[in-house]
């Protein structure tokens, strides 16, 4: 299979790469301005290819030029943080340049297309306990939430209207490497376990009360390789994740585990994890697990450990 990662310098799409490369994969890896050629080089055989998605010529171009089987599209405008203050400029992101893609996928006929979206469409859903399922109806609010969904409802039209053989792949708070950040953005994983690892004391006034269903970045590149690489896939919309939440005292008790001696004490409240989305129940379904095999093989601990090790090895990021 040849496959076209868009998004590729990103958090899980530079995990995608390295497991589509070690499965042997033929991969064309694209990315907008962001090149780390230290990264590229550790990746051996990989395609990479600067293209800008929201420019239909450009893609054009792309998909003439390579041969691409499949594509798990990853890029976009990645959260609200940087949505917000740009509106148009995560229009053309996230919607524009999925267009751009579907219809080479139609017009080279690529047999397959994954979309990678995200669990902020469900951002308006009172209920923040139960289990979201996949056919529950989206509730976008945000720019970056109602643009992501967008590029979803353009997906599931190619695929009614053209029998082009794509689906939307939701994924949600994923963490552990090669990301680095504090941001909240990315939730309190990187942050916290950044903390411990440097001996720093976390006494932070609000955070207790948050939760989420963490996935580590390893298990989300799997599942969406298992949903490029599946034979058929029966539904049009798929949820990757642990199916549960987890609480900010269970991160820390993680992280503690793995980090001995790790000092985290968060006062009540959500923020800072709640500035830019609010919480939300966990995305849920056998959608995935029926139609390639796939589960979340990693635990919270796992991951959690897991992301200790490779920041213990590299401790300049730390």
């Amino acid at each position: 299979m040849a496959l076209l990662v868009t998004g590729a310098m990103g958090h899980v799409g530079y995990e995608t790469v390295r497991q589509a490369r070690a499965a042997g994969l033929e991969v064309a890896a694209q990315y907008r301005t962001t090149f780390r050629p230290t990264d590229a080089a550790a990746i051996a055989g990989v395609d990479w290819i600067a293209c800008e998605l929201a420019d239909a010529d450009a893609v054009e171009r792309l998909a003439s030029r390579h041969r691409i089987d499949a594509c798990i599209h990853l890029a976009a405008l990645s959260n609200e943080a940087y949505a917000r203050p740009q509106p148009l400029t995560a229009v053309n992101a996230n919607i524009a340049a999925t267009a751009h893609l579907l219809e080479a996928a139609r017009r080279h006929g690529w047999r397959r297309f994954i979309y990678v979206s995200t669990g902020s469409v469900f951002q308006n859903r009172a209920d923040t306990t139960s289990a979201i399922p996949e056919d529950a109806p989206a509730t976008p609010a945000n720019v970056y939430a109602t643009t992501k969904y967008c590029g979803e409802l353009i997906t599931r039209m190619y695929r009614s209207q053209f029998g082009l053989s794509c689906a939307v792949v939701r994924i949600s708070w994923i963490y552990g490497p090669p990301i680095v950040t504090d941001s909240p953005t990315r939730g309190p994983i990187p942050a916290l376990l950044g903390a411990a690892l440097s001996g720093t004391p976390v006494r932070a006034p609000s955070g207790a009360d948050f939760a989420a269903s963490f996935t580590f970045v390893g298990d989300a590149a799997a599942g969406l390789l298992a949903a490029a690489g599946a034979v058929r896939l029966a539904f049009d919309v798929y949820h990757l994740g642990p199916g549960v939440n987890f609480s900010a005292g269970e991160v820390a008790a993680a992280i503690r585990a793995a980090v001995p001696g790790a000092v985290i004490e968060l006062g009540p409240g959500t923020e800072p994890w709640t500035t830019y989305t609010p919480m939300r129940s966990p995305l849920a379904g056998d959608r995935l697990r029926a139609d390639t095999g796939f589960a979340v093989r990693r635990s919270l601990a796992e991951g959690v450990h897991a992301y200790a090790r490779w920041l213990r090895a590299r401790p300049a990021t730390s």
